[in-house]
């Protein structure tokens, strides 16, 4: 449920100004993608009518994404659109939206993924009603708002309100969804979702008052990711939809947080986060008790559980080979399973 939520979230904010208004909302699940940010700042260009008065750098996201979020993602599309694996893979992945795309293209003249260069967003809320904030960089302000009353009349075809005030832009779901974006400057797109997200929700958001960039908490940890990675991530511990995992035994985890890469291979950097050294120790001690075994340590290039102070890292590293072996294993283990395990004697 989160991951759809999250899911729609992108695709309606990147996207309503193309492809996003004008899929159903099941199609969320089709867009799975998160964002990009770099700890930087500008509060010297206010907000006074629009956001379109704040110069946002590229990478200046966090000064834009709310303080009290949950998770934080970000992901580096124009990094990853050029790794050998996702020219290998990435084809079959965007066959579903394949129609949409072509639809938006022949609208507005451009092709929305191959604009986009980063997004990043941070939600809270995500057991329940998700709400936060969305930037992308990369989509022209020129091209796409030109475009908007063709964009309009698609989505109204498939219950999907779109209204523009200005350089305001309100999305409104049929099944109740509420997305209200504007670009900060001319390739810098800022959205807000959730029940309470309006005009005056994103004017906020937009002056950059309570964000990331002022919690020095999120700092910290931000300072040990490597944003320039394909994907990075940050979760609260503290986030309600946490509670399971500190019942099954991990402990009290105050982040989950670290990054993945992805070239003509994949590598992982997870760091999870507690109260104490203790505990981070504790659960090393568990994992190498799987990671240690031959057969596991054979699927990885690379497979690295140490203790960092009250950090619990784990690193991972996997050539082309070795995940294409890994994907035919799952896959396999897969097919028998919907094959003969369900039905079989």
């Amino acid at each position: 449920m989160v991951r759809t939520r999250i899911g729609w979230l992108v695709a309606v904010a990147a996207l309503s100004l193309g492809v996003g208004a004008c899929k159903k909302k099941d199609e969320a699940k089709k867009t799975d993608q998160t964002g990009q940010t770099a700890p930087a700042g500008d509060k010297a260009n206010p907000v006074t009518a629009t956001p379109s008065a704040v110069n946002v750098a590229a990478g200046d996201d966090l000064s834009l994404l709310p303080a009290d979020s949950e998770m934080v993602m970000g992901l580096n599309v124009a990094q990853l659109q050029q790794s050998a694996l996702w020219k290998q893979f990435g084809p079959k992945l965007m066959e579903k939206a394949a129609g949409s795309v072509a639809e938006f293209k022949a609208a507005c003249g451009f092709d929305p993924f191959e604009a986009i260069k980063s997004v990043s967003f941070g939600m809270k809320n995500l057991d329940a009603q998700p709400e936060g904030s969305v930037v992308i960089h990369g989509l022209d302000k020129t091209k796409s708002m030109a475009c908007m009353d063709k964009v309009k009349a698609e989505a109204a075809k498939k219950g999907t309100e779109v209204t523009v005030d200005g350089d305001v832009v309100t999305v409104k779901e049929q099944a109740g969804g509420t997305t209200v974006m504007s670009f900060v400057n001319n390739d810098t797109l800022l959205g807000v979702v959730g029940p309470n997200a309006s005009k005056d929700t994103l004017l906020a958001a937009a002056k950059g008052g309570s964000t990331l960039k002022t919690s020095p908490t999120f700092v910290t940890y931000y300072s040990k990711i490597n944003s320039k990675d394909s994907l990075w991530f940050l979760v609260n511990g503290n986030a309600p939809f946490m509670a399971k995992a500190a019942s099954a035994g991990v402990g009290k985890m105050k982040a989950v947080y670290g990054s993945l890469n992805v070239t003509d291979g994949l590598t992982v950097d997870l760091r999870i986060n507690f109260s104490s050294p203790e505990e981070a120790t504790q659960l090393v001690t568990l994992a190498k008790g799987q990671t240690n075994n031959p057969q596991v340590k054979s699927m990885f290039d690379k497979l690295d559980v140490t203790a960092d102070g009250a950090d619990a890292k784990f690193a991972v590293a996997m050539s082309n080979a070795k995940l294409q072996q890994l994907i035919g294993m799952v896959g396999g283990m897969m097919g028998g399973m919907m094959g003969g395990g369900m039905g079989g004697p």
